[in-house]
């Protein structure tokens, strides 16, 4: 009988688990951790809520009662061990998070995809959903082809030739050359990233029939693409690379979170598992930027001259006349020291007058008004009012309506 349970993230829970299961939770939490470069976040800080540690994404705490204290650190998704399902939400609704990643930089900025998020589905199969969709769309496109290198025996000269493993397949008998040469064709990184994904998506036994059958098409249009090598993890694309903007980090997202591959003793599973912040910074600024337009709102860092130090707010606006920072928590009535501190070194080393952080609140918070001067810094906290009853799109225009005032 199948026994599930339910975590909110970065919230602890009390619950009672063997020790076989405790040590596959400890296995995927520090594998997890482990594959961040999927994702490809800048500042783990924003991942993991640890500055350059990144040791597991679980934490698991033993109890005097003989039960756990268990806390999934900034991620959301789906556990199975045995006969033990774990679900993991977002800690902002699910409405509000589907409605934030969608307009990030990871998924697909259109109102059509395959699956309704307004219904009740796991978080992995909107993304494999959202992969395939775009997934195909570049295949109608057409794939992208760049040099690969080859070295092959070969019946006649191609390239350069390798004068020893030359000379030692002639004297064995082979009327043969061998060569190392480069040839364009569509066996490139950005290529085996996307099938890898496709072909985790395809033997996913939980997505529908319909969308594995998707999936295992597109493995087998792209049959000229080898398979996945540890260096494509480093792959960074160019503006050649247009056309895959949408599907990229989808195909980076399915297999840093399809990295949970649970094996303790004979207890066996599979995972979903993914890093939220950079997604809600990432969704937070472009909602902020299309409400802010024309004004220039981007990402910008700030090396300084002494000390090796940057400064990396999440939003600069018109070059610094205001900077702003992205949290992804529940804001309180007050201040709390450390994020008052970071946005006034943010301003104050951009030159800018004024300096706000974003986050998220609920009715009243969502409303406040949280304002302080530090010397001539102006400085204000703005929430998103993630109540469950609040329509995310209201919330989006409330916040906006919010800064532009204080802006004008």
């Amino acid at each position: 009988m199948l026994n599930e349970l339910i975590f909110e993230e970065n919230r602890e829970a009390v619950v009672r688990l063997s020790d076989r299961q405790i040590s596959a939770l400890e296995d995927v939490g520090r594998r997890m951790a482990g594959r961040a470069d999927w994702w490809g976040s800048e500042r783990k800080t924003k991942q993991f809520g640890v500055e350059d540690e990144a040791t597991s994404v679980i934490g698991i705490r033993r109890r005097m009662d003989g039960g756990q204290s268990v806390v999934f650190r900034n991620v959301a998704g789906s556990l199975r061990i045995g006969d033990l399902k774990l679900q993991i939400k977002p800690k902002i609704p699910l409405s509000h998070f589907y409605y934030l990643m969608r307009r990030s930089d990871v998924a697909p900025r259109v109102d059509s995809a395959s699956i309704d998020i307004g219904r009740s589905h796991e978080l992995q199969e909107l993304v494999i959903a959202w992969l395939v969709d775009e997934a195909e769309r570049v295949l109608r496109l057409g794939l992208h082809r760049d040099y690969s290198d080859y070295t092959e025996e070969l019946a006649e000269v191609r390239g350069s030739i390798q004068p020893i493993p030359t000379a030692l397949a002639n004297l064995s008998g082979r009327a043969a050359v061998i060569c190392e040469y480069s040839d364009l064709d569509e066996d490139a990184a950005i290529n085996r990233l996307i099938k890898a994904a496709c072909g985790e998506a395809a033997s996913d036994a939980r997505m529908g029939s319909l969308v594995r059958q998707r999936a295992r098409r597109l493995v087998t249009a792209m049959a000229q693409v080898g398979p996945l090598r540890r260096s494509d993890s480093r792959f960074q694309p160019t503006r050649l690379h247009s056309r895959y903007s949408r599907v990229l980090p989808l195909a980076k997202l399915v297999l840093a979170g399809k990295g949970a591959s649970i094996t303790a003793g004979d207890l066996a599973g599979r995972g979903f598992l993914i890093p939220t912040p950079g997604i809600i910074e990432s969704g937070l600024r472009n909602v902020i930027a299309g409400a802010l337009a024309p004004r220039d709102v981007r990402k910008r860092g700030l090396r300084l001259v002494e000390g090796g130090i940057s400064l990396n707010p999440d939003l600069v606006i018109e070059r610094g006349h205001t900077v702003g920072d992205i949290k992804y928590k529940h804001f309180g009535g007050e201040w709390d020291r450390a994020s008052l501190n970071q946005i006034v070194t943010f301003a104050t080393g951009f030159g800018a007058k004024r300096g706000f952080i974003v986050g998220f609140g609920g009715r009243p918070d969502a409303r406040m008004s949280v304002q302080a001067r530090v010397g001539d810094v102006a400085v204000r906290k703005f929430a998103w009012d993630a109540s469950s009853d609040a329509h995310p799109e209201q919330s989006a225009n409330l916040l906006a309506a919010a800064l532009r005032a204080w802006l004008e």
